[in-house]
């Protein structure tokens, strides 16, 4: 039973040793969100508040929930399409290409926090 215990003990030591050295995790950076927006172009499609699209078929993101942009945007890195997971749009996957994950969390941020017609106020979420 010691033993178990001492391997227990190492296996949590050593693990909260790797989150310690993982560092910490960043907050989404909505000014940072604007500016990667700006970079990709976004506004070309979505229009200029992100809620007035050029084209019927494209969505308003404005005000959408942060969580599904994210993951929305991260579906157009995938380089495997399947049915369940992966978007294929050319354009939205060349654009998305060029960001990290914490770039999408910050770009998820900044688009959930615009006005439009798909905004929800904050005390709502």
């Amino acid at each position: 039973m010691n033993r178990l215990l001492a391997k227990l003990s190492l296996l949590a030591t050593t693990a909260a040793a790797a989150l310690v050295f993982a560092g910490p995790a960043h907050a989404a950076d909505i000014k940072k969100g604007e500016a990667l927006v700006n970079k990709g172009g976004c506004i070309a499609c979505h229009g200029a508040g992100l809620d007035k699209p050029i084209a019927p078929n494209y969505p308003i993101i404005a005000g959408q929930y942060a969580s599904y942009l994210f993951h929305a945007m991260q579906q157009y890195q995938t380089k495997h399409q399947t049915p369940l997971y992966g978007r294929n749009n050319p354009i939205m996957s060349g654009v998305m290409a060029q960001f990290s994950t914490q770039d999408l969390k910050d770009i998820a941020a900044y688009v959930s926090s615009l006005k439009g017609p798909l905004y929800i106020r904050d005390e709502v979420h």
